[in-house]
This record gives C-alpha cells, structure tokens and sequence, in this order.
C-alpha cells in the first residue's frame, strides 16, 4: 500500500529528518538503501532488540527483501511513501510493521518511522498480500512454458503450473528455497550448476540443457534459461520443453545412419546373393553322396550360410522402401503365439516367461508377421542377457490415452549409459557375433506402427523394453478394411 506520492522540497525533506529522530516516541530509523541501519532512537533499539555496538541490517523475511527493493526505487522517485515489511523484532518472530518512509536524496539515506499493527489489521494485510502475490503467478499459468522467479540473492519467490508439472513438485515445496533446487530431478554433470550460476551473476543470463531420466516410457529434455532483471531485481526463470525436437532430431540421425545401410545393402545385395545361392545348391548336391562326418561338416557350412542369408535380409528390410500390409490385430494373440513359440527354448536355459496380460481385448493396426518378428527379436535378445536363467516378464496395459503398452522386462546383465545411447544405431552391438541390425530393424517396425519404443536399463539388474501403440476404437474396428501403407524410405 502506498502514501502520498506529492514530491517534497529540500527544506520540506530535512525539517522531517530532524523533527522525527529528535520529538517522536514511535520507532524511528535511518536506514541506507540496502536496508542497513545506520541511526536509531530509543522505542527502536526496544523494538528491535538492537545492539548499539553493532546494529547490522533489518531482519526482514525474504518476501520483504523482494518488495524492499522494489519499495526504495519507487521512494527515490517519490521521496516519501509508506509500505508493509515483515521484520525481525524483540521477540526473535517476524512481525508485519508500518514503514512510513522519507528519502534524502542528498545524503541518500532514508527515515523510517514505524508503527506496530494490531493482529486483526496484520492478518487481513497478510491475506491480502499473499493473494496479491498468488494472483501474479497466477497471471503465468496462461504462458506455454515454466516461470519460476527468484529474488536478487537466489530465493524462489514464485513459480507457476507449468513449472509445478515439468519439476514434479507443489509450489509450496520450492518457495523460500535456493535457486539451485530447480535442478534437484534432472541429471547433470559435475560442475554444471556452478558454472551455470557463475554466468548468471556474471553476464546477467545463463541456460543449461538437462535431462529428466525419471519416466519409465521416455526420457524428457529441457532448456532452463535464466535472465537477471536488475530494474526489478529479480531473477527470472523459464524452461523449456525441448523434448519433441531431441526424438526429432534423433529421428533424422537414425535416419542418417540407415541411409548408409541403404547404400551399403544395395551395393551388397546384387554380389552376395548369387554366389550365396550357388553355395547353397552345391552343399544340397554334396549332401546326396556324403557319408555322415561329411555331412556334419556340411550342416555347419549350411548353417553358416543361412546366417549369411538372415543377414542380408535384415539389411535389405532397413534400406528398401517397403509395402505394408495394415490389419486388425489382436495385440494379446499374437503376444502368446510368440511366447509359446520361444517358450521351449527359453525352458531349456532355465528361464520363465511371464506374461501378464488385461482381461479386454486390444486392437491394433499393422502386420501380424513383423509384429512378430520385433516381440521374437527382443524376448530372444532377453534371453540371451540372462547367462543364469531367471524370469522374463511381458506385461500389457492400457491408459486414458487409448494407448496399450506392452514391456519386455529381463533380469540379465542390463546395458550401461553408451550402450543404452547407442542401442538402435544399425550395426552396433556388444555382442561378439551380432551384426547390430537387430533392434535398428525392431525400431523401423515399430515406427511403422505409429508407436514409439523406449528402454531403461540398470547394470546387473536388468532391461525393459516399453513398446506403445494406438489402439483401435470401436467405430475404427467396424470400419476396418484390410489395407496398405507404404513405408517412407527407410525409416518413417
């Protein structure tokens, strides 16, 4: 609340100085613009429990600090006005204290005459106040992105819905806190936020990217940028959301990297499948006459080449545009037909498939077969995690979203934070006879689908695969025909 802003004369604003400290019984002190007290009478050393040897600053509560700034701009303009603070007084409690307050331009110093408000008056301005305050975050909640605004000395003063959500935490949690708390969730580097804070007190702005790695189904991205607004001498805040254009730009890499597949693949094609085809005859002609140590030598070299063959195909798969035949799938049949396919093997390496499935049915669009292919590619690269058996668990669920999830989740020996960066990039693998073709092409099948696939992985503990799809309504299922979609070059 503000008193008169008629500016005064010189005369006027030193007969004030000298009348108050000398005739008033109220609480009066001279005061800097920082708030330092630098003269005071009797009622306020009683008020304010002050030490004449050492006086120090006024111990104002940090939403003060922040008017207080504000406060004395406005008193250099106006010379004299009048505010609510929340001090520090004899009773080591804060209490909300009347400053009616005349500025000295000339020795820039102020006079503060004080008067103590009943409780009545203190909590109706207290109420008032805060609803002020509430009503100007409020006004952020309209803005498409995160504010959080901090005073001078780093403490939250405010933050808005949008932060409340990307930071995972009720205002109440953050307001009074360090600045630096805004970076409690995200995954940073060592020095990162030092060298953040360094450049905003420096250059006056600083931004850091960081990483929320605390969701199950995606990893999030944002940009937090500060700016210190020194007129209003606040700090203020914004995040970003830069998640869409990370999968984005992650998108055009992987498309990058298949794009020299699709070179690779077709150069390859034409001189490997003909002689491939060749050895492949001249091995059935030896097996007619060769007695049975040949012919085991034979199996081997016969197997060895429809490894050859597997390989060229997933090659030939990621680098061709390709046709797709779109059906109506029931996600839960074709899930058990493939855990009944692979359920022999994995017994016979002492491994349990668990499958956890909803009691309604499903529908997606797709094809079957290359569903199948993506869910056998991924239970066999679980089992081949587990080196001492264990369980692997396939769960299917649903959300509001109309999005069924499907996880894949092994106790192997789980993938460290390169490998996990670097896991659908075509021919990388950690394995000593695996091409790295496998999920690249698990990836492209998924994408096709119109879903979208994520991993966590811990050390010794084991991975999950999140696969989600758009599930079919009901007006779709009636109308569903059997149809084409044709795969963008390489990847979709």
């Amino acid at each position: 609340m503000k008193g008169s802003v008629r500016k005064l004369k010189q005369n006027d604003i030193n007969q004030c100085f000298g009348n108050l400290m000398k005739s008033t019984s109220s609480p009066t002190l001279i005061l800097n613009k920082a708030g330092k007290i630098l003269n005071v009478n009797e009622a306020a050393i009683q008020l304010f429990n002050l030490n004449l040897t050492y006086i120090g600053n006024l111990a104002m509560d940090e939403p003060s600090k922040f008017k207080w700034a504000k406060f004395v701009q406005q008193l250099q303009k106006d010379l004299r006005s009048e505010e609510i603070f929340n001090i520090r007084t004899v009773g080591n409690e804060y209490e909300m204290l009347s400053f009616k307050c005349f500025y000295d331009p000339n020795a820039e110093e102020i006079v503060a005459q004080i008067s103590t408000l009943n409780e009545d008056v203190a909590h109706k301005l207290y109420v008032s106040q805060e609803h002020e305050r509430s009503q100007s975050f409020n006004a952020y909640d309209y803005l498409p992105y995160a504010v959080i605004v901090s005073d001078a000395s780093g403490i939250i003063l405010g933050l808005n819905k949008y932060a409340e959500m990307f930071l995972k935490v009720e205002s109440s949690q953050l307001l009074h806190k360090a600045h630096q708390h805004i970076f409690d969730l995200f995954t940073l580097k060592k020095g990162q936020v030092t060298s953040y804070l360094s450049k905003l007190m420096g250059d006056k702005h600083a931004s850091l990217h960081v990483v929320d790695e605390t969701q199950v189904s995606r990893t999030c991205y944002y940009e937090i940028s500060s700016i210190f607004d020194e007129y209003n001498n606040i700090i203020v805040t914004v995040i970003n959301d830069e998640t869409e254009k990370k999968q984005l730009q992650h998108k055009v890499e992987h498309q990058q990297a298949l794009n020299v597949v699709g070179q690779m693949a077709a150069s390859i094609a034409h001189e490997i499948r003909n002689p491939l085809t060749s050895l492949k005859g001249f091995t059935d002609l030896l097996k007619i006459n060769a007695d049975d140590e040949s012919r085991m030598y034979l199996s081997v070299i016969d197997s060895e080449l429809q490894r050859m063959e597997q390989i060229l195909s997933e090659l030939l798969v990621l680098s061709k545009p390709s046709t797709m035949k779109v059906e109506l799938l029931e996600l839960d049949h074709i899930v058990k037909q493939v855990i009944e396919f692979m359920l022999p093997d994995a017994l016979m390496k002492n491994i349990m498939i668990q499958y956890i499935s909803i009691p309604n049915q499903v529908y997606i669009g797709g094809s079957e077969n290359r569903l199948k292919q993506v869910l056998m590619n991924l239970i066999k690269n679980a089992m081949e995690s587990m080196n001492n058996g264990g369980t692997i668990t396939v769960e299917m669920t649903t959300n509001d979203c109309a999005i069924v999830e499907l996880t894949i989740k092994d106790e192997g020996v789980g993938m460290d934070s390169t490998t996990l960066q670097n896991l659908f990039q075509p021919f990388y693998t950690t394995k000593s006879t695996g091409t790295g073709l496998g999920l690249a092409f698990v990836k492209k099948v998924i994408e096709e689908h119109d879903g979208v696939i994520g991993v966590n992985s811990e050390l010794q503990k084991g991975t999950c695969f999140h696969l989600q799809f758009p599930i079919y309504t009901f007006n779709q299922v009636d109308t569903m025909e059997v149809s084409t979609k044709d795969s963008a070059y390489l990847v979709t």
